[in-house]
């Protein structure tokens, strides 16, 4: 019995000194992607009493649009937008992933407005499976996203998942694939 716990106190020690590194932010840290798309960490700052890191995505240099994601106990969360005119907030904000770790079959959904339309997230992590990208190989978690939007507008992704690293691939229904060529941590 003793050996059991102390075991369980090894396991659980080891999950929560990882967990702040399961799902990656760190000012700094970037991917670059097969669609010339740049993600990177620019900064952190206090807003409304938390710590929002910005995650600007550029492409030929450029910042398109600039996320807005705070990160908790309870996973991380898409707080709004930016794409040049202010942010852009998400009411109530997005659950980007749930509290750590992964596992198959765990899903969860957000309701949001956004732009005074009604949007719902639905994510579910539907798999392992191995993967080749031009950054190495992994196997990383399927995470299913589909979104739907007011009016019947509809997309779903999945994101392959690679814990401490981060989305290594971004494939589309239709057969579109986008693959991480590099991360810098």
């Amino acid at each position: 019995m003793k050996r059991y716990l102390i075991a369980l106190a090894l396991l659980l020690g080891g999950a929560l000194a990882t967990a702040p590194n399961y799902y990656p932010h760190k000012v700094g840290m970037s991917w670059t992607y097969t669609s010339g798309e740049v993600q990177t960490y620019e900064s952190v700052r206090q807003m409304n009493g938390q710590q929002v890191w910005e995650l600007s995505h550029a492409y030929d240099g450029k910042v398109r649009y600039t996320d807005y994601l705070t990160f908790d106990e309870n996973g991380v969360w898409l707080l709004g937008v930016d794409t040049g005119a202010g942010i852009i907030p998400y009411d109530p904000p997005i659950q980007v992933y749930p509290a750590a770790p992964l596992r198959v079959g765990l899903s969860w959904s957000s309701r949001t407005r956004f732009k005074g339309a009604n949007l719902v997230v639905v994510d579910k992590v539907i798999g392992v499976e191995g993967v080749v990208v031009p950054f190495g190989r992994y196997n990383a978690f399927v995470i299913r996203s589909s979104l739907t939007a007011q009016g019947g507008g509809a997309s779903v992704v999945d994101l392959y998942f690679v814990p401490g690293i981060g989305v290594v691939r971004y494939a589309t229904q239709d057969g579109g694939q986008i693959d991480l060529v590099d991360f810098k941590p």
